[in-house]
């Protein structure tokens, strides 16, 4: 027996029906399984958040460390008055970043670490992607400026590139509610490719992944759980 619109609005107060019907996989499911889905999903965000944020923050903070060390220590501030390392797009998401900072009237100090903050992960990405071999990744010291313990000697943004999509459609779905188990093995690759480009990128003392981290853990009691259901 397929699932009703009135059992749907049932749970409209909290989830809308675009979003929980989203979580119906075929005509057997009843409302308990979809919810449960929802529930398992939520669960899976969530232990995947110390991932994505590390990730986002450690990959920003490389790239940005390196752009002032190859080409100017006020890299940004230079890009913002004259359009010359960054592309259209990119250029323009700067100077947007850059300008709401700095008419933010809550802003008591304006500062470039708010404007790094200010831009979002796909800015970050696409500065990996190889439309910038000729302006950044075939400069002396870019690509091991912030992959600094990338093991192989053929050093090509484009290797990276394809994961960073990967993760960044990941990180999109988590953060806009989207079902990110309808393929469980795809959700661990996308997972290990974290790990993999985080052990790339520069490492401190704070161990901050391995003491927030419960991806696996939450993974493998979810696909018991699901396991066990069917």
């Amino acid at each position: 027996m397929s699932i009703t619109d009135e059992q749907i609005k049932e749970f409209s107060a909290t989830i809308s029906k675009e979003r929980l019907s989203a979580f119906i996989q075929d005509s057997t499911d009843t409302i308990d399984v979809v919810l449960e889905r929802y529930q398992n999903n939520i669960l899976i965000s969530q232990a995947l958040y110390p991932e994505l944020s590390i990730f986002e923050i450690t990959l920003r903070n490389a790239i940005d460390t390196m752009l002032k060390s190859c080409f100017s220590e006020t890299w940004i501030e230079d890009e913002v008055k004259q359009q010359n390392l960054l592309l259209d797009y990119e250029h323009a998401k700067l100077v947007s970043a850059y300008n709401s900072v700095k008419n933010d009237r809550t802003v008591k100090r304006f500062t470039i670490g708010k404007v790094i903050a200010n831009l979002n992960f796909g800015f970050w990405v696409n500065l990996c992607s190889k439309k910038y071999n000729a302006k950044i990744w075939t400069k002396k010291g870019t690509f091991k400026g912030v992959f600094v313990n990338y093991p192989n000697n053929i050093q090509q943004i484009n290797n990276i590139a394809r994961k960073l999509d990967l993760i960044k459609a990941l990180r999109n779905k988590v953060y806009h509610y989207v079902p990110v188990l309808k393929n469980p093995n795809a959700l661990l690759n996308r997972y290990n490719d974290i790990q993999e480009l985080l052990s790339y990128l520069p490492h401190d003392k704070s161990n901050m992944l391995m003491r927030t981290s419960s991806f696996l853990t939450t993974y493998n009691e979810v696909l018991k759980k699901t396991n066990r259901a069917k």
